[in-house]
């Protein structure tokens, strides 16, 4: 059994100083890396927030959301009086693992998804009239492998062809500035990515999106590629909202977008 003496972490991983604005999410990658690696086993104790602070050369409340973040991957555990301790593997279950990750912080994951109604409504609209036949042909590669990765139960490749997809319709847009915005978005969408599509009805789910987008882009028809994408992004955030809604006590529970809002 692992002893509770604190580990000092790889020098690897905590040499560089940590540049970025998500610094945060930067500390909650390298402290999974760490664990994934073995460098930090089950039962061991992490080191404090101030020695965390002080290693990654950052401010104590980032490190503070960076374990909030892998306590709701399950990751970590804190026990009382003792500090944070690396949890034990846990038999995978997608269900569980999507609720536990919506309900450490609900507001921001709908945040996100409206982020994107607004970036990626407008980029497929712009795609279908500016895309150029070789975009076209990536997008149905990148279909393609997403629905193949699917069947096999390929998590790794489905999540990359769906950012994939996703990456190309705003170039196709052709409009630098929306690229820029979506480029803010991606740390947070890989998180995204791999707890929406990890659920057993996702790929299926996701692909046939993908395909009434990709259609619309082949019609060339901007206000039915938008419409597609809207509809591709609505079952999203209305999961994460009916997931987190029965444990959310919180009397200021944002409001949902009402649908009409978005597709009039």
């Amino acid at each position: 059994m692992a002893d509770d003496t604190a580990r000092s972490l790889p020098r690897a991983l905590v040499l560089d100083p940590v540049s970025t604005e998500r610094v945060s999410d930067v500390i909650a990658e390298r402290l999974e890396r760490a664990i994934r690696e073995g460098h930090l086993k089950p039962g061991d104790r992490l080191p404090t927030e101030q020695d965390l602070a002080r290693e990654f050369r950052v401010g104590r409340t980032s490190v503070r959301e960076g374990l909030q973040k892998l306590r709701a991957y399950g990751l970590i555990e804190s026990r009382k009086g003792l500090g944070a301790f690396v949890a034990s593997p846990q038999p995978q279950d997608p269900l569980a693992d999507f609720a536990r990750w919506t309900n450490s912080d609900p507001r921001a994951i709908e945040e996100l998804v409206e982020a994107r109604f607004a970036l990626e409504a407008l980029a497929a609209s712009l795609a279908a009239l500016r895309a150029s036949g070789k975009d076209v042909l990536a997008l149905e590669r990148h279909h393609r492998d997403h629905a193949e990765a699917g069947e096999r139960g390929d998590l790794a490749t489905v999540v990359g062809a769906d950012e994939a997809f996703h990456e190309r319709i705003m170039a196709a847009a052709r409009n630098q500035f929306l690229e820029r915005m979506y480029d803010l978005l991606i740390t947070e969408l890989r998180d995204f990515r791999r707890k929406t599509l990890a659920l057993p009805w996702a790929v299926t789910r996701s692909a046939n999106g993908h395909q009434a987008i990709l259609e619309a882009m082949r019609r060339r028809d901007p206000a039915a590629a938008r419409r597609a994408m809207i509809d591709h992004l609505w079952v999203l955030y209305a999961e994460v909202q009916e997931t987190a809604a029965p444990q959310d006590d919180h009397k200021g529970q944002m409001k949902l977008l009402p649908r009409e809002a978005l597709t009039s």
